[in-house]
C-alpha cells in the first residue's frame, strides 16, 4: 500500500486494492490456512474466481468495523450474483499484487503469471424516460443550498457526462463561460480534459455562482453582526 501511495493513485483506487487483498487474505486462511504468501498458488487464485462467482454480494467483509458503517445486512441485494466487472476488478488487482512482490523478489515464482484477465460484460444501460428526469430534477428543493447544489451537480452530469467525483472537486476557476467549458482537473486517467456545456447550463451555472456568492455575503455579514453584539454585551 505504501507503494501504490507513492505512486499517486486515487483514494478510491488505494481503497480499491486494500479490500481485495484483505478479502483474499481472509479466503486464503479461512479455506487454505495459508499465512505465507509465498504459499500461495495459480490454483489458490483460480479457485478464489471461482468462489467469488459462488459466494454473492456483501457476504463477506474485509473489515467488520464496516458492518456498523455500511450494514451489508441491509442491502436488498446481498447474496445476489457478483458482477463479471466485480471479479475482473478483483483478478486484476490480485495480479498487480504479485507482480508487485515478483519484481521485488519477495517471491520466486509468480502464480499469477499464467493467469488472464477477465473480460467483463457490459450491459448498456437504459436511459431515463423524460418524465424520470423530470421527477428526479423536481425532487431536489432548490430553495435548500444543499439541494440546490446538488440539482446543479446532477445538471452538469446529465449536460457534460462527466463522473460524479469530477462535478464534487470542480472550482470557480475551472469554468469558461467564453467558451461553456469546464477543465477536469483530475480524472481517473488522471488526464486533463476540458468538456463543453450547452448554453442553458451555462445560465444555470451563473445563477448558481451568484446564489452562492449573495449567501457568502450574508453570512459574513451575520457573523460580523454577531461579533458586534458580543462586544456591545460585554
Amino acid at each position: 500500500m505504501l507503494y501504490c501511495d507513492s505512486k499517486n493513485l486515487s483514494r478510491k483506487t488505494l481503497s480499491s486494492y486494500e479490500q481485495t487483498l484483505r478479502l483474499f487474505q481472509i479466503y486464503l486462511k479461512n479455506e487454505h490456512d495459508i499465512n505465507d504468501v509465498k504459499q500461495v498458488k495459480s490454483r489458490h487464485i483460480r479457485q478464489y474466481i471461482q468462489h467469488l462467482r459462488d459466494r454473492g454480494k456483501y457476504t463477506v467483509v474485509a473489515n467488520e468495523r464496516s458492518k456498523g458503517i455500511n450494514y451489508p445486512d441491509r442491502r436488498i441485494d446481498k447474496g445476489q450474483e457478483l458482477s463479471s466487472s466485480t471479479i475482473a476488478n478483483y483478478t486484476r488487482n490480485i495480479k498487480v499484487f504479485f507482480n508487485f512482490l515478483y519484481n521485488e523478489r519477495e517471491i520466486l515464482e509468480n502464480p499469477v503469471r499464467n493467469i488472464k484477465n477477465i473480460k467483463p460484460q457490459r450491459k448498456q444501460k437504459e436511459k431515463l424516460e423524460p418524465y424520470e428526469l423530470n421527477k428526479l430534477f423536481n425532487a431536489m428543493d432548490i430553495t435548500k443550498f444543499h439541494e440546490y447544489r446538488l440539482f446543479i451537480q446532477i445538471r452538469l452530469i446529465y449536460d457534460t457526462g462527466i463522473r460524479g467525483t469530477e462535478s464534487c472537486e470542480l472550482e470557480t476557476n475551472d469554468i469558461d463561460f467564453k467558451f461553456n467549458s469546464l477543465l477536469i482537473r483530475n480524472p481517473k486517467n488522471n488526464k486533463e480534459r476540458f468538456v463543453y456545456f450547452s448554453r442553458k447550463m451555462s445560465s444555470e451555472l451563473k445563477r448558481w455562482l451568484k446564489y452562492r456568492e449573495d449567501l457568502a455575503i450574508v453570512i459574513t455579514y451575520s457573523q460580523q453582526l454577531k461579533e458586534r453584539n458580543s462586544m456591545y454585551a460585554i
